[in-house]
């Protein structure tokens, strides 16, 4: 009789094979999730340094653009001083040109200070004018003189009278075109129109003044109304006594007869 085949043991490796699978599944999910962490650390380390690496460039640009505009700052008032210096060396330079010049040149007049010419032109209308004036009263005079013929004949004697006899007077003749100071050696002249700034004609006045007795007489022509009256208000400005005697004609003034008196 046949002999009944033994069965045999059969272990199945299905669980085994499957709980391998997943742990080498699970290892290498674990494996890939490291290195993507760290590959995520060190980008997100590498874009933080880049980012700060960026910014420390921007700085410096920064920096380096004031540090550019500084340096044309710089240079530009570096240049204005160059070019004053230069100007300054060219004015001294004209200058020692000028004064090497000066010393080789012959010797010359020196400088007239300048002249207002608006002044200098009205003072030369005014002598004009006085000249006029004073080239008329000669012609008004030359036939008077003509007429007249001898000079003693044509004097104006000058008489004392009147409460002013004990009175010390000083003599001072009006023309149409200024003063005459009788008393003076020569006789002086003054321009009307020079007579408030005279420091001669004030000084005497003061002098007149501080004495008790002391008065100055205009004597007036016919045509020197004008210049008495402002002789006259510049006398009493000085505080000086004043008193006039009208000259008839155009004779000579003689004060003889007033010297003689002082004498005595």
């Amino acid at each position: 009789m046949a002999r009944r085949a033994k069965n045999k043991v059969s272990v199945s490796l299905f669980p085994f094979m499957s709980i391998l699978a997943c742990v080498i599944g699970t290892l290498t999910l674990m494996l890939t999730a490291m290195a993507l962490g760290q590959m995520d650390n060190e980008v997100v380390y590498s874009a933080e340094r880049y980012k700060k690496v960026e910014d420390q460039i921007k700085k410096e640009q920064q920096l380096l653009r004031k540090l550019e505009e500084q340096l044309k700052e710089v240079g530009a008032g570096m240049d204005e001083e160059l070019m004053k210096a230069n100007l300054r060396r060219e004015e001294l330079e004209r200058q020692i040109a000028a004064l090497q010049d000066a010393r080789e040149a012959p010797a010359e007049m020196p400088d007239i200070p300048p002249v207002d010419e608006e002044k200098h032109k009205k003072r030369m209308e005014a002598i004009q004018e006085e000249l006029a004036e004073i080239n008329e009263e000669i012609a008004k005079l030359q036939p008077k003189v003509a007429e007249l013929g001898d000079a003693e004949e044509s004097k104006v004697i000058i008489q004392p009278s009147g409460s002013g006899i004990d009175l010390d007077p000083t003599f001072i003749e009006c023309t149409a075109s200024g003063l005459i100071f009788l008393e003076e050696e020569p006789p002086r002249r003054l321009r009307k129109a020079d007579m408030a700034g005279d420091e001669a004609f004030l000084a005497l006045l003061d002098g007149i003044a501080k004495q008790p007795k002391g008065i100055v007489i205009f004597l007036v022509r016919d045509d020197a109304l004008d210049t008495y009256f402002a002789a006259h208000d510049i006398a009493r400005a000085h505080y000086a006594r004043a008193g006039k005697l009208p000259v008839i004609g155009q004779g000579q003034i003689d004060l003889s007869v007033f010297n003689q008196l002082k004498k005595k």
